[in-house]
């Protein structure tokens, strides 16, 4: 059985659809249809049942899933040995994280590695914080960065601290000059969040619950990148961590307010890798700069 065809059947397995694995491989439908085609004819057994919603694992299919964890972890682990002989001159490191630190943080920290390590190249994917975690755990990734309500028991935990939302503003809003506002400030102007599902707005609704103010979004969106030019042309105000775009800010792009409020504004933040994985020597030498980027810990 080859590597790719392995790839390819655990990745129908988790999407559920050969559509939904392609767009996730960046492969044609037709590639991989013709693998798992190849791989059921070699084994003389269906290993999906091809229901309406979408593609299920058989029972000889479950036995082959758990088979090729095992056989593409051990493949992962002999091209790291040999890449590992070359030092920091070539190999991959996978990252995902939430959009708010793919806009500004992670990559600057790619830019001052890559200065320093040429030879390595860098795939980064922004996602929801539950999938970030999901891809570490699958071994999609080398390492994740993400926000969490509760410490990960399904990771390996590099680094976790707890840091408080500030507001963002445009430069001229008429708060801009305030060095500490509340959520009755908020609640004064238009207001740009994301969506309710997010750990952001779990912990913002409780505060404001706390406090007897409603908040409701002029502008609800799914990723930071819409918000921001809202924020630009309007008196309106977003939620973020206190970290997220520090680049921008530091550049005068933004204003950074932080709240006062009666319950705590604090998210948790992980950098979590697959537990009980030996991390690639470049994977390894990226963690140590990624993690000496993000704030001390504190007790």
């Amino acid at each position: 059985m080859q590597t790719t065809a392995l790839r390819y059947f655990l990745a129908v397995a988790r999407e559920g659809t050969i559509a939904a694995a392609s767009a996730r491989l960046n492969v044609a439908p037709s590639a991989i249809s013709r693998q798992i085609a190849n791989l059921e004819a070699e084994l003389a057994c269906l290993l999906f049942e091809r229901r309406p919603r979408g593609m299920v694992l058989s029972q000889a299919g479950e036995l082959l899933a758990r088979h090729a964890h095992q056989v593409l972890q051990s493949a992962d682990q002999v091209v790291t040995e040999i890449q590992e002989l070359d030092g920091l001159r070539r190999g991959l490191v996978r990252i995902a994280t939430t959009e708010a630190f793919a806009i500004d943080l992670v990559p600057s920290v790619i830019a001052a590695f890559h200065a320093r390590h040429p030879g390595i190249r860098f795939d980064l994917s922004a996602l929801p914080p539950g999938q970030v975690t999901q891809r570490v755990v699958q071994g999609d990734t080398d390492i994740g960065l993400t926000f969490s309500l509760e410490p990960s028991t399904d990771t390996a935990v590099a680094y976790r601290n707890s840091l408080d939302m500030v507001a963002l503003c445009a430069p001229g809003h008429p708060l801009a000059g305030r060095s500490l506002i509340g959520l009755p400030d908020l609640a004064a102007y238009p207001v740009a969040l994301l969506p309710r599902d997010t750990t952001l707005r779990t912990i913002l609704d409780a505060a404001c619950a706390a406090e007897g103010i409603a908040i409701e979004p002029v502008l609800s969106a799914n990723v930071l990148s819409a918000i921001l030019p809202f924020l630009r042309g309007t008196r309106g105000l977003t939620l973020m961590s206190s970290i997220a775009l520090q680049g921008q800010v530091g550049r005068g792009e933004f204003r950074v307010l932080p709240i006062r409020s009666r319950r705590s504004l604090a998210r948790g933040i992980e950098v979590q890798t697959m537990r009980d994985r030996r991390l690639p020597r470049a994977v390894q030498a990226f963690l140590t700069d990624l993690v000496a980027a993000l704030p001390p810990i504190t007790g």
